[in-house]
């Protein structure tokens, strides 16, 4: 028994040393997990639908798949998730993914653990990694995308070059440079981290005794000499990125937008961090005399990582200005947080501030606080949760702009007041015995304004996913009656959607996207059909036995169920369109200056009555609704080209009326045709008018068509 006990000390005792890891871990990912039940349904669309479908593929093909093609890899993520599609149901699916990714993303706390123990004791370094796992970029961790897995393996990459520089051995080296080569599998912008171990190499080996030495042996001319070949290598490497990335070449070619947007993105990434830990780690770093080893790789790792990151996130921002929006873009600095609070931990633990370091440090937070735009008007801001205690105060106690700065100033200035207690602590030799307390209760402001911040950005995020609830209940109705079997969407005037990309989502089944007017959105493979002949027979026909039908198109077979305004239909084969309209709003059946309606001859030749009804009764008195004249083609209806064209087009002109439709006074009027399938209805308006303001579209008249055989 006495040899047995010294065997077992030291596993207990790392054990118990990991006890507090652990307990933090399991705290954070039970909030985390029951945020994410509150999160009904994916909104990040159309990421979260892509991330999706490519992992599904993954879960029952092998390969990444979106809507039945195959993709290229993308990221590891797709992987990762891949296990909870094998669940039974969608619902179930959605549910396991979210919790792989809250999971993962919480994990971060134990590589940032190991980063910050490697430069102070280890209760700092337990603070470091609880604060790490608790940034308002926590609520990632409920929706589909690459960021949670990305997160952690950033923050292991950070950690294994640190711990490289720090041991300079070649398994040390070898195991960083795995990790960091793979990160772009991970996620693309990850491979910045290749260009911070690089920089991080550089700035240790010119910092340590062999560099310095080397550099101080240097004349003025090849001082001059290595400045030249420097800016050499760096015009070089941008003319390189400038032929080889598109968006490098557009965001660099705005180098005032880089500035100004990169700025916005490290003030909100300073905001939602609480101002304090980013003011230190930068007073700590100006400071630093890169004398001790520990010093140099901490600041390496720091200046390496900063400058990959922020490059990246000013590009991007700046590209992204020319083609979507102009975004503050934290998410993209996120990364950066677990060096942060490192820096902040061994400024706590070691040494003493230079007050020029400090007056810099604050000076530049000070700007970067007052030129950020703090968007705290807005209910949620994805792109940038540190922002989302400022909305949290507007939305619940009402607060200003005016009071958000403030509140940041306020902030700044106790950080001041921080700087100047340690600094008195230290020349009057109380630092030893205050470190303990002070630290504790630096560390539950920080952690505690971190945590306020995710939990108001997951809040928000839950309340946007809860606008989805008019979603047809249960939102997998079409799986449900399917049993998952393959089945089509055919639409028209689909277009950018959130609710379709929903449907998609909740219902595996749906797997052929089409429109019969070009409209039908991705992500991945959409059809427009051509047709076989006039019985409506579409090209291609697909190996599938149901159709789900959108407003405007009517596919030959039994009608099976009704949700949301679609149709689901048992079909036969060959599969045939029975009519279709198009260039027709989903709300109210608005038309702009055309629209069109045919209806094929699935059964043969039939004689009817076809019925065009115009009207303006969602305008009614509307005085800046000037009234149209709506001419209106009867056709008779042939295929153009079968298998090469193959559109339904007017063959010979049938009839011709002319109706003019009014707001003040409404009008409804209605227009009948005896007609003989096939045939076609073409609709054109001489005058638009705009509804509002805030709505931009043209539009003529409300229209409806019908046909009734005799």
């Amino acid at each position: 028994m006495n040899e047995a006990a010294p065997e077992r000390r030291p596993a207990l005792d790392r054990l118990l040393g990991a006890y507090p890891l652990l307990v933090a871990y399991l705290f954070l990912l039970i909030l985390y997990a029951w945020q994410t039940t509150k999160h009904t349904t994916p909104w990040l669309f159309t990421d979260e639908l892509q991330w999706a479908n490519l992992s599904r593929g993954v879960a029952h093909h092998g390969v990444p798949e979106i809507r039945l093609q195959h993709q290229g890899f993308s990221s590891l993520y797709e992987y990762l998730i891949a296990p909870a599609w094998w669940a039974r149901t969608t619902a179930d699916g959605y549910a396991w993914a979210k919790y792989i990714g809250t999971a993962v993303m919480t994990a971060s706390l134990f590589p940032a653990y190991a980063l910050a123990r490697l430069f102070v004791p280890r209760w700092p370094a337990i603070a470091c990694g609880v604060a790490t796992a608790a940034v308002p970029a926590l609520y990632f961790g409920a929706l589909l995308i690459p960021e949670p897995l990305a997160y952690f393996w950033s923050t292991l990459a950070l950690w294994l070059i640190a711990r490289a520089l720090l041991r300079q051995t070649w398994r040390a080296a070898a195991a960083a440079a795995v990790v960091t080569v793979l990160a772009p599998a991970v996620r693309s912008e990850l491979t910045v981290l290749i260009l911070a171990g690089a920089l991080a190499a550089v700035i240790v080996y010119a910092t340590g005794p062999r560099g310095r030495a080397l550099i101080a042996g240097w004349s003025p001319g090849e001082r001059l000499g290595a400045a030249v070949l420097i800016a050499g290598l760096l015009i070089a490497a941008g003319a390189f990125l400038n032929h080889h990335s598109y968006s490098w070449q557009v965001g660099g070619h705005y180098h005032h937008r880089m500035f100004t947007y990169g700025l916005w993105a490290i003030g909100a990434f300073t905001i939602g961090l609480g101002i304090l830990p980013v003011a230190i780690a930068l007073a700590w770093l100006l400071g630093n005399g890169f004398r001790t080893l520990e010093e140099r790789s901490l600041g390496a790792v720091l200046i390496g990582a900063f400058v990959a990151f922020a490059l990246y996130t000013a590009i991007k921002a700046s590209y992204i200005s020319t083609n979507f929006a102009i975004r503050v873009e934290e998410r993209n600095l996120i990364y950066l947080s677990p060096l942060v609070f490192a820096a902040v931990a061994r400024w706590l633990t070691t040494g003493r501030t230079k007050v020029w370091a400090a007056a810099v440090a604050l000076a530049a937070v000070g700007y970067l606080i007052d030129s950020t735009p703090y968007h705290n008007y807005e209910h949620f801001y994805s792109d940038a949760p540190g922002l989302s205690v400022l909305q949290w105060l507007n939305q619940h106690d009402y607060w200003t702009t005016s009071d958000a700065r403030h509140l940041l100033f306020g902030i700044l200035a106790g950080t001041a007041v921080v700087f100047a207690l340690r600094e008195v602590l230290v020349r009057g030799g109380g630092a030893r015995r205050f470190a303990a307390p002070a630290g504790a209760i630096l560390a539950a402001l920080v952690v505690g304004w971190n945590l306020w911040g995710e939990i108001a950005a997951a809040n928000a995020s839950n309340s946007f996913s809860h606008t989805f609830v008019a979603l047809p209940q249960p939102p997998s109705w079409i799986d449900n009656e399917t049993g998952k079997a393959p089945a089509m969407f055919i639409g028209q005037s689909l277009g950018a959607s959130n609710q379709f990309w929903s449907l998609e989502f909740w219902n595996q089944s749906l797997q052929w996207i089409w429109s019969v007017d070009a409209t039908a959105p991705g992500p991945g493979r959409t059809i427009t059909p051509n047709y076989l002949d006039t019985s409506g027979a579409i090209d291609p026909q697909i190996p599938v036995d149901w159709v789900v039908a959108a407003p405007g198109v009517d596919p030959v077979g039994r009608l099976v169920e009704t949700a949301g305004g679609l149709r689901l239909f048992r079909v036969s084969h060959p599969i045939r369109l029975r009519d279709a309209y198009g260039q027709v709003t989903t709300d109210a059946n608005w038309m702009s200056t055309s629209a069109w309606y045919y209806h094929f001859a699935p059964d043969g030749p039939r004689k009817g009555t076809a019925t065009v009804t115009l009207s303006r009764a969602a305008a009614c008195g509307d005085a800046n609704a000037k009234a149209s004249t709506i001419t209106v083609k009867l056709s008779s209806l042939k295929i153009a080209v079968p298998r090469s064209n193959g559109q339904p087009i007017p063959e010979k002109l049938l009839a011709v009326r002319h109706v003019l439709v009014r707001s003040t006074p409404c009008d409804t009027k209605t227009v009948t045709f005896h007609v003989s399938t096939p045939f076609r209805i073409d609709l054109s308006a001489n005058r638009t008018f705009q509804p509002s303001q805030y709505d931009p579209r043209q539009l003529s008249a409300q229209v409806g068509f019908d046909f009734k055989p005799d």
